[in-house]
Formats: structure tokens, C-alpha cells, sequence
């Protein structure tokens, strides 16, 4: 994607030309009468006009004062709200955050998303309507997804419950399911409908079978939540991280763990981790980290590759380039680090107002979206460093972002209440 910030016009505006108008002159020949000049009668009106405009100026300077000390008593000032979004929704209410946003693959225009009012809506992207309304939770929807060709829907809540519904079927629930004591994450298997949820206290995740809801997994191993896991692209493995600092690899058939790296190797995380990401042959994995770094590592062998060191605050946000042997991580110091990890150096840092909390590189692109508590959106060159685009309209910071593969609709879920919808 290529695009530019919106310009100002460069219209000028075109002032109306200035005629002199001629002289007058009367002829004497042509007065008909004279009016004797009544002085007094003048004076009079003249007097009648002058208390008027006195009472209107009066009127309006105190009118402009009272508001000027309104203003000054609440400490209000005029601020000027910069909004790029084409469209939004409003749904889950300026007082609750909205916590998980998602784009269905079989209809880009479809959207789902999850809040701290406890509810998870359906909506369409190009108008803000509401299509469904799905079932309310006790507590916060942590998160939501839908399944990997948008046949179904879940949606997790801190209250351990995950509902999973079918779009084709008007929204209807088709599982109810209990898992982790606080479901704060979900993932699908990238070839069935397998779902995956994690989050809780325990450090376990659930697996299930869908549309029925068949129970086939649990997965214990981590001594913390886990905090991010995903499939191999094969669907064949699985990969999670947690609040303990380890990386382990899964089967998934047997739920055994095939890899482990773990604090107890000086060389990697000594904190929980934050994100991972996974390369495309399914070998190499990158993760964040609470300790400000992001380590590459070889799950196939079990060597650690790197250690992508720069960031001075917790790693938030990690991605790999699919055409071009580049890593992205987001800081919660507000910096985007791009690294050549053919050489294993810095190549540039990139720069938000306030800490990254989200990035995703486009698909087959060198060009990568990330999200900040800065209240932006921004789209980068990675080759260049250079921000090719920057979006605005929240109010508070964004907690996350989905996009359709070509970076060409993007929505986010905000602090401030609100989803808004931006395009190219």
C-alpha cells in the first residue's frame, strides 16, 4: 500500500473584485420638494438607535465574558478533533474499552469485537450496523475470532467462558464452553475448526472440536498464563508462551511438549513473554518479552539464533516479513524496531508518541501497520523507514488492530469505546 498524509487544500479562495461606483450627481431641476431639517426630531432617533446598538454590544460583551469565565471555572479548551476513519462503531459505550477486534476472511466488510462491557458484536465495516448481538458475558470479552474461513465466531470472556457461533445460521450459538478460569486469548487452527483458548492462572489452555464443542485437549507444561499462542502454519504444531518466560513447542494430537526454552538458559528470556510470531516454513519463531528484548529462535533444532536487542521498556509487538528477511518489534517505549536477521542487526527504529501496542506486516509486502496508545494508526516502508501513512480519530489508546491481508481496510478497538474503520 502506498498513500500519503491528507494534504490541505491548495484551492485559494477567490476574492470578489472591487468596483468603485460612480459619482451621483442631482440636478436641482429635478427636486420636486424640501423638507425643512427638523434637528431635534434627528438628534431623537438618533439617540433611540444609539441606546440600541449600546444594549446589544453590552449584551454581546457579556455574553462572550460569561462564557470566557465558564470556560476558565471548568478549564476547557477549544480542541480541534482530527478524525480519518470512514467509518465506526459505537456500540459497547464511551465508558467501557474495547479490548479485540477481528475481520472475517469470508466477508472483508464483516466485523466482530469484544469490550469491557462485557458483549461481543457483529457489525458491518461499511455502515456501523449492528447484525448481531452476541450473547453477554459476566465479565470482560478478552477476546474475539473468527474461524479461519469465517464459518464461525468465538468469543472468550475473563469469566472462563467461550461461545462459538455459526454467521450462516443467523448467529446462532453452537458451543458454550467452559475452559481456563480466564480466557483472555484465542486461536484457530489454520486448516479446521479446532479452537484453542488460554489466559488463565493455571497456565493451561483448552482445545476443543467445533461446530460441536467436542473436548480434545489440555495442555499443561507452563508454570504461569499463557499469554500468546499460535498454530503452525501447517496446522501440524503448536507453539505458546507465557508469564514464566518459557517458549514451549506442542503436538497437538497428544498434547506433549516437543521443545522447550525456558529463563534457566542465561541466553534467553529472564521475563514473561509478551507476543510471538511465526516464520512461514514453521522453523523459526520470534518472541517479546517484559525483559525488553525479542529472541529468535529454531524450533526444529532448538537453537537460539539471536537475542534483538534495543528496546529499553517491555517488547510488546513482534512480526516477520513474509518477502524480505525482516523482524518488526514495538516497545512499550513507543519504539518500531526493524532488524535484518540475515545479519542480525538493527536496520532502522521507527517512532509512536506512546508505547506500540499492536504491528502486522502486510501480506507479500514489505510495508507493515502498527498500532500505538498514541491514539494512531501508521503504515511504514520498512526498507526505508519511512511512515507512509498516518491515521487519527480515537480518543484514548488503541488496544488492537485486524486488517484485511493488503493492508487496504484496517479496524481498531480503542480505551475511548470505539471501533473505528480506516482505508487507503
Amino acid at each position: 500500500m502506498s498513500a500519503s498524509n491528507a494534504s490541505e487544500s491548495d484551492k485559494a479562495q477567490q476574492q470578489p473584485e472591487e468596483h468603485e461606483e460612480d459619482e451621483a450627481f442631482i440636478n436641482p431641476e429635478e427636486v420636486a420638494d424640501v423638507i425643512a431639517d427638523d434637528d431635534n426630531a434627528e438628534h431623537e432617533w438618533m439617540e433611540e438607535d444609539s441606546d440600541h446598538d449600546d444594549g446589544s454590544s453590552k449584551q454581546e460583551e457579556e455574553d462572550q465574558d460569561n462564557e470566557e469565565e465558564g470556560n476558565a471555572a471548568t478549564g476547557e479548551e477549544e480542541v480541534l478533533l482530527e478524525d480519518d476513519s470512514v467509518q465506526g462503531f459505537f456500540g459497547h459505550g464511551s465508558n467501557s474499552s474495547v479490548f479485540s477486534v477481528d475481520i472475517s476472511p469470508a466477508d472483508a466488510g464483516l466485523v466482530v469485537s469484544g469490550g469491557e462491557d462485557d458483549t461481543a458484536y457483529v457489525w458491518r465495516a461499511d455502515s456501523g450496523t449492528v447484525v448481531a448481538k452476541l450473547d453477554k458475558h459476566t465479565d470482560s470479552v478478552a477476546a474475539v475470532r473468527f474461524s479461519h474461513d469465517g464459518a464461525l465466531v468465538a468469543a472468550a470472556g475473563m469469566d472462563g467462558k467461550i461461545n462459538v457461533y455459526e454467521p450462516a445460521n443467523e448467529y446462532r450459538r453452537c458451543a458454550a464452553l467452559d475452559g481456563p478460569d480466564e480466557a483472555q486469548w484465542l486461536a484457530w487452527h489454520p486448516r479446521g475448526s479446532v479452537l484453542l483458548a488460554g489466559g488463565g492462572s493455571d497456565g493451561s489452555m483448552w482445545m476443543w472440536s467445533l461446530p460441536g464443542g467436542s473436548f480434545m485437549n489440555v495442555f499443561n507444561g507452563h508454570s504461569a498464563a499463557v499469554t500468546c499462542a499460535q498454530f503452525t502454519h501447517s496446522g501440524r504444531g503448536l507453539v505458546s508462551g507465557a508469564e514464566d518466560g518459557s517458549l514451549l513447542v506442542w503436538d497437538p494430537k497428544t498434547a506433549a511438549v516437543v521443545r522447550r526454552f525456558s529463563p534457566d538458559d542465561e541466553r534467553f528470556h529472564q521475563d514473561g513473554i509478551t507476543a510471538l510470531a511465526l516464520a512461514a516454513d514453521d522453523q523459526v519463531v520470534l518472541t517479546g518479552s517484559m525483559d525488553g528484548s525479542a529472541k529468535l529462535v529454531h524450533i526444529g533444532n532448538g537453537t537460539i539464533l539471536g537475542s534483538l536487542d534495543n528496546a529499553s521498556e517491555s517488547v510488546e509487538a513482534v512480526g516477520l516479513c513474509s518477502v524480505l528477511p525482516l523482524a518488526a518489534t514495538g516497545s512499550v517505549d513507543g519504539s518500531l524496531s526493524i532488524w535484518d536477521i540475515g545479519a542480525m542487526r538493527l536496520r532502522t527504529t521507527l517512532k509512536h508518541d506512546d508505547s506500540v501496542t499492536r504491528l502486522a506486516w502486510h501480506a507479500d509486502s514489505p510495508l507493515l501497520t502498527s498500532v500505538s496508545m498514541d491514539c494512531s494508526v501508521r503504515t511504514w516502508d520498512a526498507r526505508t523507514g519511512e511512515c507512509v501513512r498516518v491515521w487519527r480519530g480515537h480518543q484514548e489508546g488503541i488496544m488492537d488492530f485486524a486488517m484485511t491481508p493488503d493492508g487496504s481496510s484496517i479496524v481498531t478497538a480503542s480505551d475511548d469505546g470505539c471501533c473505528l474503520v480506516f482505508a487507503r
